[in-house]
């Protein structure tokens, strides 16, 4: 049921609602987490239980109001000119199995290069390493680029030591067409347009974070499937989003550290009622896996670096699905835990002041990967 605040004028009423709220609890929050027992851990600095109480806030009314951001994006996009590539699908028969609806078709999609696009005429490309990052919003928000992708992307670049970046997006889904599974459809689009540049697949690292994480892991358990493309050098997934149900906020409510992270229910069960399909029950069957990977392993033939925060709600579900992961792959599987890290530290790093942290996972995200590789 689509909230009555995601309409006008209530919408604008909400939102008035929302910066009085926030007006007020600035001073209460501050009082509040100035004392460490107060603090949703005793080990989170003042500034980190700022942000994570700011971004529940953000959270929470986007889900209330359904706003997407989507125009963010866009504006974003028209600021980015040389760097920005717009996808083409590729060949039909790419999107076969899982990835073959009936109502969700691929589509073309955007993604901006850091720093710069791989020039045309460029032959030798073994030098190349990539990493095709892919952000989280839970399915359903889309965030503005240079804020956030420029940050994941210096870090790909220094610490994975990737020669370039491309950041994709994938369409949010806000109606029956853009479900599951037209996000991994794009990720499919990006993965084979940067094959088509010459990159040689082993020089391609994947990469998501939270629910892009999840789109990560169900493009590679679909290349493993299928065979249809050839595999990556490897994957990287950040606070992957496993356990996707249709009873998503419930159950996150239920997690450990849920009211002090970054995310809220009310996010999370709109992401998935919009994403998960309905309707169709053996579709539904099929695509569990694909949607929700915990308790469902699979072969891999590539490294799978996982990481996660010890501080944030998902991390017993995260740290689960890699033990799982590893009894059936062995050492192919990395779990690499942050202590007291809260849910986004590859984008929110610097505002949690755990830059540091976030250099040693990227780091031993390499060694692991050059050393399976």
């Amino acid at each position: 049921m689509i909230p009555i605040w995601s309409k006008q004028p209530l919408k604008a009423i909400y939102t008035i609602f929302v910066i009085l709220k926030i007006a007020f609890l600035l001073p209460v929050l501050g009082l509040r987490y100035s004392l460490k027992p107060f603090r949703p851990l005793p080990e989170w600095s003042f500034t980190l239980c700022m942000v994570n109480a700011l971004s529940r806030e953000f959270f929470h009314y986007s889900a209330v109001t359904r706003t997407t951001w989507l125009s963010t994006v866009e504006s974003a996009l028209a600021n980015c000119r040389g760097r920005f590539a717009l996808v083409q699908p590729s060949d039909p028969h790419l999107y076969s199995g899982i990835l073959a609806s009936r109502t969700v078709k691929p589509a073309s999609v955007g993604g901006i290069w850091f720093p710069s696009p791989i020039p045309p005429e460029t032959d030798d490309l073994h030098h190349e390493k990539v990493v095709l990052h892919i952000p989280g919003g839970a399915f359903v928000l889309a965030f503005a680029f240079e804020n956030i992708a420029e940050n994941v992307s210096n870090i790909m670049m220094e610490h994975v030591k990737a020669t370039r970046t491309f950041i994709a997006q994938y369409r949010v889904a806000t109606s029956l067409d853009t479900q599951f599974p037209a996000a991994i459809q794009d990720l499919l689009t990006s993965y084979q347009y940067i094959l088509s540049l010459g990159v040689e697949p082993k020089n391609v690292i994947l990469s998501g974070d939270s629910a892009g994480g999840n789109i990560v892991l169900a493009l590679l358990r679909y290349l493993e499937a299928t065979s249809l493309l050839p595999l990556p050098g490897g994957a990287m997934v950040w606070s992957p989003w496993v356990h996707v149900t249709t009873d998503a906020g419930k159950e996150y409510e239920s997690c450990h550290n849920s009211q002090g992270d970054a995310l809220v229910s009310s996010l999370l069960q709109w992401g998935a009622e919009a994403y998960i399909p309905t309707g169709d029950e053996s579709l539904s069957q099929e695509a569990r896996p694909y949607i929700s990977p915990l308790h469902h392993p699979f072969k891999i033939s590539i490294p799978l670096f996982i990481n996660a925060g010890s501080g944030e709600a998902f991390y017993d579900s995260i740290m689960r699905f890699a033990q799982e992961m590893a009894e059936m792959n062995g050492d192919r599987v990395r779990f690499h835990a942050t202590s007291f890290a809260p849910h986004g530290l590859i984008h929110g790093h610097q505002s949690y002041g755990m830059t540091d942290q976030l250099k040693l996972a990227a780091e031993d995200a390499r060694r692991f990967i050059e050393h399976i590789e």
